[in-house]
């Protein structure tokens, strides 16, 4: 290791713990938390009081993630973001549950759909977070097999949920600015190109997450894919430079679980205040990305477990619980660590010559 990489590894993660409670207070906006607070909550509800539970996680899941693609200096072009990733997930949604139950598909769609993220990571943030999510979903398609047609309609009407209740706020307090922009025909140039991510970065995350669907089984997890979850979501296409944001992302995620198992146990048997807090998680995550990384995640962790809990409906002893969760994603946030350095080496001795 020669003294520039010491040098930029040092730079990278130097002072990260103080950095991770800083918050940016000019960020905090109770409009916002508003906004996704309804958006997930209203196809959770909805669907849980209709019988539907799965369908309510498909839908309130598709809500969160279409406020987070809410990318664009216009209200066309942040309406049209937030529609494509609706439609993205669930063809990811669809593909994972159709197909993932066949010998070695469930492994294949979710390592080409990390691919594909991977390959298009760093070039428009719209395109990026869109292929991201889309992977998540193949991932939750292939691993919690979506057996209820209620959750196509659910997932359609969760993206509706998030584009009408944004387009209620702006129109009612304009667009807010979104520094994240970049034309779409240049974004689509640069992501078919795989600019500033490309191969290095794309085998890297879906080696990854092949890993992850590996080490898992290898280390006797009963649900692998909550170790690829970890991997798709805190691996970073920066290399070493996005080192102390991986180490917020792995701090952030393993907190979040031991704090969702606790208030799943605190709803216990009270299944509209499951409901409640996990959309406003879902709230304190989006709020979250903006204020601080870690605490983004936390609440996205939160979130996430509340509403596989819900959809599970099945009572695991508070321990039992925690172990196997902290278990499953602390495999997942330790393997995308080693890859977003083995990626950051990649990339530095490609750079070099």
């Amino acid at each position: 290791m020669t003294r520039a990489l010491k040098l930029g590894t040092h730079m990278a993660y130097k002072n990260w713990h103080r950095d991770l409670f800083s918050i940016d207070a000019s960020q905090i906006s109770a409009l916002l938390f508003v906004r996704v607070a309804i958006a997930v909550g209203s196809p959770l509800l909805g669907f849980a009081l209709a019988g539907h539970r799965t369908a309510a996680v498909a839908g309130g899941a598709t809500a969160f993630f279409v406020s987070l693609s809410d990318i664009g200096r216009s209200r066309r072009g942040r309406v049209g973001t937030m529609a494509l990733t609706t439609v993205c997930m669930l063809l990811g949604g669809c593909i994972g549950d159709l197909f993932g139950g066949t010998t070695l598909a469930d492994e294949t769609l979710i390592v080409a759909s990390a691919f594909i993220a991977g390959w298009v990571s760093n070039s428009h943030p719209g395109i990026a977070a869109v292929a991201r999510f889309t992977a998540l979903a193949t991932a939750a398609g292939v691993g919690m097999q979506i057996a209820d047609p209620v959750a196509i309609l659910a997932v359609l009407l969760g993206g509706a949920s998030a584009i009408g209740t944004a387009y209620a706020v702006w129109l009612i307090y304009d667009t807010p600015p979104d520094e994240k922009f970049m034309d779409w025909t240049a974004g689509a140039k640069r992501a078919l190109a795989g600019s500033d991510a490309g191969l290095w970065f794309a085998i890297c995350y879906a080696g990854a997450c092949a890993f992850s669907l590996f080490a898992a089984e290898q280390l006797g997890v009963k649900n692998p894919y909550w170790a690829t979850f970890a991997v798709i979501a805190v691996m970073r296409p920066e290399g070493l430079v996005s080192l102390r944001l991986v180490i917020h992302y792995m701090v952030g995620t393993i907190a979040g679980v031991p704090a969702a198992t606790l208030l799943a146990q605190m709803a216990t048997d009270y299944e509209l205040v499951h409901i409640a807090m996990a959309a406003i998680a879902a709230a304190f995550g989006r709020l979250g990305f903006a204020l601080n990384a870690a605490l983004g995640y936390l609440a996205f962790t939160v979130f996430l477990i509340l509403i596989v809990e819900l959809a599970r409906d099945s009572p695991v002893p508070p321990s039992a619980l925690v172990l196997t969760r902290l278990y499953d994603v602390s495999v997942g946030c330790i393997i995308a660590l080693a890859g977003t350095l083995i990626a950051g080496f990649a990339l530095r001795r490609h750079d070099s010559n």
